[in-house]
């Protein structure tokens, strides 16, 4: 069963540091969200990376198992 409490998706930004990478962890239920975390700041020219990966809320399946749903 989903726990709709939980938003969909976890994102973990990691931006560059004088003195090292620093990341954090961010919910977000959609992904379009993610636009106005970044476009706020800091700077996204200090982005490192960004992994987006869906929450324990989302069933884990195959492609093959979904392309049946």
């Amino acid at each position: 069963m989903n726990d709709n409490t939980q938003p969909r998706w976890t994102v973990k930004l990691t931006y560059r540091y004088a003195e090292g990478p620093r990341s954090i962890t961010l919910k977000v239920e959609e992904l379009f969200e993610l636009q106005d975390i970044v476009e706020c700041g800091p700077s996204f020219y200090s982005i490192e990376s960004i992994v987006v990966m869906p929450s324990d809320r989302c069933p884990k399946v195959t492609v093959e198992e979904a392309a049946k749903q």
